[in-house]
């Protein structure tokens, strides 16, 4: 059985066979609560991105002072092996909670939700950091459900005179539309080498690469024309018209399967 895994903001400056006595925020005390976790049971407290510390409980979650007191059994790390970014149309509410939770779970890097001209949902100024904030906490329990190491960052939504300056310097743009004609296998093959390179190269050298998708009034014909025209490569799904959420999930895991995640070689 996977131990409950958790994301925590301060650093854990200990090391394997240490006692530690730690406060938690709120919501972690909560979740513990809620899993009845006791003495000698085990959590997963990751500090950052890509670490994580296995704990063995020495006495049962404190709600009042909101500690833990344990002791630490392992110390684990790893590194990103891919890197892939969801530039995501806004979708109302629920499907757009979807398909955060969905893209985390399969492992992209960052998402970048944008408002394009068929965005049903129009954010104002005053909302979008509420939004960001928002989105990224359905990230992070997204990625401690699924019980991974690193989470996705959720940028700051963008306006879709934005979404061009902002990717720059990605090594392949992935554009998909309804009305698009070529198909993702074709350009995936055109494309090998950048794939080739993903599994060879270190972390800091990976190739970057972004999935593209609309909201569910899908992207206009000039939206299409101006990524076009700056190097995303036009792409379809098949005949089906997908929801947006399906088209995020059913992209972002082709992608990474051909980058080596998921199973893929």
């Amino acid at each position: 059985m996977t131990v409950p895994h958790f994301i925590i903001d301060s650093p854990i400056l200990s090391k394997p066979g240490d006692h530690i006595d730690l406060e938690l925020n709120e919501a972690i005390i909560a979740h513990l609560d809620t899993l009845r976790m006791s003495v000698g049971q085990r959590l997963m407290l990751i500090d950052r991105p890509g670490h994580a510390y296995e704990i063995q409980l020495a006495c049962t979650p404190n709600k009042k002072d909101r500690k833990i007191q344990g002791l630490i059994l392992a110390e684990s790390s790893s590194e990103r092996t891919v890197d892939l970014t969801l530039v995501q149309g806004i979708s109302t509410s629920d499907r757009m909670d979807q398909t955060i939770r969905q893209a985390t779970e399969l492992g992209v890097s960052r998402i970048v939700p944008f408002e394009s001209e068929r965005s049903e949902v129009r954010l104002v100024d005053a909302t979008r950091l509420k939004k960001q904030s928002r989105w990224q906490r359905i990230a992070i329990a997204a990625a401690e459900q699924s019980a991974q190491f690193w989470y996705p960052e959720v940028v700051y939504p963008l306006r879709i005179d934005a979404v061009n300056n902002y990717l720059k310097g990605f090594d392949l743009i992935l554009f998909f539309w309804e009305e698009g004609t070529i198909s993702l296998s074709k350009v995936l093959h055109e494309h090998r080498q950048i794939f080739y390179r993903s599994a060879k190269m270190s972390e800091d050298k990976m190739p970057r690469i972004t999935v593209l998708i609309g909201p569910e009034g899908g992207f206009s014909e000039a939206e299409s024309r101006r990524f076009v025209e700056f190097g995303a490569r036009e792409v379809s799904l098949g005949p089906s018209i997908l929801r947006t959420e399906t088209a995020a999930v059913v992209a972002c895991t082709l992608v990474l399967y051909q980058l080596g995640a998921l199973g893929g070689s």
